[in-house]
């Protein structure tokens, strides 16, 4: 297939071919030109050819973790797509599918995520689909969840709202 190609070999199209009108001239695809559509080769479906094809085989996006490191402290808003650890400060919204606030870790504000792990101390309010307060955990917080979890030892005051 990628081999030399011959100084002697010339490469002509074929005149003699007739396309599904009957004008000769060449074509790839005439079936689809009258309307048939014919399946795909497997070959066709795994290189991607057929575009629902293509987005089943590709892979989901992988995105990298947000880290706010000890000594950093921050107020605002901070939005990821990807997962967030927190050790650092933080005062305001946190917004992201997965929120780690490590043991020496900080916010007062809001937190919206899918699922919230609680190691250190969070104060203000919560809305998750799973929320795990660990046994070093101190949170002050209106709590609107679907699940929860708190491990012996860890602490957790405010309302707690099953959703």
């Amino acid at each position: 297939m990628f081999g030399k190609k011959n100084s002697n070999e010339d490469i002509q199209p074929k005149e003699d071919f007739e396309n599904s009108n009957g004008v000769p001239g060449l074509s790839l695809h005439d079936s689809k030109l009258d309307g048939e559509v014919e399946n795909p080769s497997p070959d066709e479906e795994i290189l991607g050819y057929q575009s629902e094809t293509l987005q089943s085989l590709t892979p989901p996006t992988i995105v990298k973790p947000s880290i706010l490191s000890q000594g950093f402290e921050f107020e605002g808003t901070i939005r990821s797509t990807g997962p967030m650890i927190i050790s650092g400060r933080v005062i305001g919204k946190l917004v992201a599918g997965d929120i780690t606030v490590e043991n020496e870790g900080f916010v007062d504000g809001e937190i919206t995520a899918d699922t919230l792990t609680v190691k250190g101390n969070v104060l203000g309010d919560i809305r998750c689909r799973e929320l795990t307060v660990g046994p070093a955990a101190h949170v002050d917080a209106n709590s609107y969840f679907d699940t929860i979890e708190v491990q012996r030892g860890g602490k957790i005051l405010g309302i707690l709202n099953k959703t």
